[in-house]
Parts: C-alpha cells; structure tokens; sequence
C-alpha cells in the first residue's frame, strides 16, 4: 500500500494535460483499490470516491485537481517528470495525494460522516469541473463543497482565505486579424494582419481596463501573439491570446464588448474561450474555517485574487470553502506556474492532518 508521500512521487513523474489524465487515472485507481473504497470514473479521466457511514445524511464534498501544464520541468529532483515538456507546475500532485492520505486516513481510522472525495480532470484550460457536476446531477447528497490550492506565497501552516468571492470570474479571450498576404518588396498591395494586431494592443496598453475600485476590480491581459508564415511576406493572418479577470461574471463580459469593438476598429474579431466563474465563499463556512485556521495555525484574510479556478462551478451549486495551504519551507519563492515549483513532500502529512480535521468539523455541522 503506496504511503501519500510515495503516490505523490508516481504522479509528480506522470503529468498529463487536461482529459488525457490516463496514467494519472490508472496510478489512483490502483492506490484506491489497496484501500478497499468504493470509486467510479467521472468526467472520461476522473474519479469519484463514496464512504458513506449513515447512508439518509448528506455529505462533504471534497475536490482534488488532477492535470499538469505543458511546461518544462527544472527541478532536477529525483522523482521529475517522465514526460518531457509536461510539469506539475500548480501543485496538483500534492492536491491528489494529500487527498489519498485523507481517504486512507478516514478509512482505516473508521472516522464517522460521509464524504465524496472528486479527483477532478481538467482544471487548467477547460473547466472540468462543469463537466463532474454534469453527471453528478443530484446522484449525491451533498451539503457542503470544499476544496484547497497550495502556494508558496505562504509558508507551511500557513492558510488564507476570505469571505465572499476569494478568486475571480476568469475568461479566455483570442483576437483573430486576417489580413492578405503580399511579398514584402510589393508589401503596398498586402494588408498587414501583424500591423493591425498590433495597433489593437498598442491601444489597449495605452488605455487599460485594469480597475480596483469597490464593485469594479476587473484587469485584462495578452500573454501570447503569433502571425504570418515568412519573413518575407505581409502576413495574412494574426492572433493575439489573453485573459480577462473580474469580480463578478457581469463585469467579465462587458469588458469583453469593450474589448470586441476594440478588436473591430482594427479590422479584427474578439472571441471567447474558456469561461470560469468566480470562486465565492459561503460566509457561514469561511466563518468556520477562520476560527479552525486560527487554532490549527496561522489564518490570513487575502480578499479577493484574479486567480483563475474552476471551482467557482462547485460554489455555484453547493455553500463551499476554499482556501490558499501555504507549502513554504525555505526562503524561495518560485510561485505557482513556475518550472521550479517544487513543495516539498513533508507539507503532505501535515496537510493531511489538517483536512481529516476540517471535514470532520464539516461533517459535524451537516
């Protein structure tokens, strides 16, 4: 029976993208079928756990991500990717296998209440967490949703939260310029796609739509611009990729609108992706949480972040809690997305401890 620090080294070296979380799937399996708990498939790569004690009450639920980020792994630790250009870069490893430890904790402990434990595929980029509440449907009582992400923008014992919206509405957005491609000695007869892409973020970086104030945080950014075919040719098409964050999912598409006029006055089109809505903390739980965070270790107010996190589809259905679990164990601060991002496996156990105990407090307060 894998111990949680040894399954988080299986799947530190077998990262895999949103919905091809196949070998990711097959290593929990088979550590869950060594406990002897009830489990099933979800959303194609994930699972869902059951330990039902008291099979009329409702349950805690409680949501681990699974998939990895298409970045190159530097940590030249000995338990590294396998899989080359793919990392564990935000931590999901460590997700996955303190929720192990909570299961095989719970199990062997016989520890009352009932729980279903979502090992969730699809996180990163697509939303996967709509997907698990598609075919849970009402197939489970479920009172309470609860979730955690660890950073090391906090050290280890460590956790912060707030009340109300703890991350933002997120949604992915793509510019698209056509334009027609001419050799660049005759570059007059050609409309240059790449020129009016960039005048469209060169407008936009003149005038941003980042806002703090009360009521309107909302920020915008681009992080990824491609166009043309050659060096030598008027580019006939261009993309520019980014992001839009914002308190509320109100304020997410009007900056959108804003951005599509923007878009066309350039001769382009704006086009949605990926849409995550915020994560909103249940006043009633985050009270319960401050409290058993006070007295289990160091408890910070953070307010809201433009952390991007598909939980908010679980805050949506059920009163939930979410919380940042600080794994700082020196003085490096690498941050989350980074090749260099690398807790170290003693926050596994005590991060362990600390969930037995919260859903525990949870199951009591169904």
């Amino acid at each position: 029976m894998l111990s949680p620090i040894e399954l988080r080294h299986e799947l530190h070296m077998s990262p895999e993208l949103a919905f091809n979380e196949y070998n990711t799937q097959k290593i929990l399996s088979e550590a869950l079928k060594e406990l002897g708990v009830e489990f099933h498939p979800i959303a194609k790569t994930g699972l869902a756990v059951l330990i039902q004690r008291e099979p009329t009450a409702p349950s805690v639920l409680y949501r681990a991500d699974m998939d990895a980020l298409p970045i190159k792994e530097e940590t030249r630790w000995e338990y590294c990717s396998r899989n080359e250009g793919l990392m564990h870069a935000c931590g999901h490893d460590i997700h996955m296998s303190v929720m192990y430890g909570v299961i095989k904790k719970i199990t062997e402990d016989d520890i009352p209440g009932n729980y279903v434990f979502i090992y969730q595929p699809a996180e990163e980029t697509i939303g996967g967490a709509k997907y698990v509440l598609d075919e849970m449907r009402e197939r489970y009582k479920v009172k309470y949703a609860t979730a955690l992400h660890v950073t090391d923008e906090y050290r280890l014992g460590e956790f912060a939260s707030t009340n109300g919206t703890l991350f933002a509405c997120a949604m992915e957005i793509t510019a698209k310029f056509k334009g027609l491609s001419a050799h660049i000695a005759q570059k007059e007869k050609g409309i240059d796609a790449i020129k009016n892409a960039v005048a469209f973020t060169s407008e936009f970086y003149q005038n941003p739509i980042d806002n703090n104030e009360k009521g309107r945080r909302v920020l915008a950014g681009f992080g990824k611009m491609f166009g043309g075919n050659v060096r030598n040719a008027v580019a006939d098409y261009a993309q520019v990729e980014g992001s839009i964050r914002g308190e509320t999912l109100e304020i997410v598409i009007e900056n959108f609108e804003r951005l599509k006029v923007l878009a066309e006055k350039y001769s382009g089109t704006l086009e949605r992706g990926s849409l995550y809505p915020p994560v909103i903390n249940n006043e009633k739980l985050f009270e319960l949480f401050k409290d058993y965070a006070s007295n289990n270790g160091t408890f910070i107010d953070c307010g809201m972040k433009y952390t991007g996190e598909d939980f908010g589809f679980f805050t949506m259905k059920y009163p939930s809690l979410m919380f940042w679990a600080g794994v700082r164990t020196s003085e490096e601060v690498w941050g989350l997305h980074n090749p260099k991002f690398l807790p170290d496996d003693c926050v596994i156990p005590h991060l362990v401890d600390f969930m037995v105990e919260w859903l525990m407090l949870l199951s009591n307060n169904v």
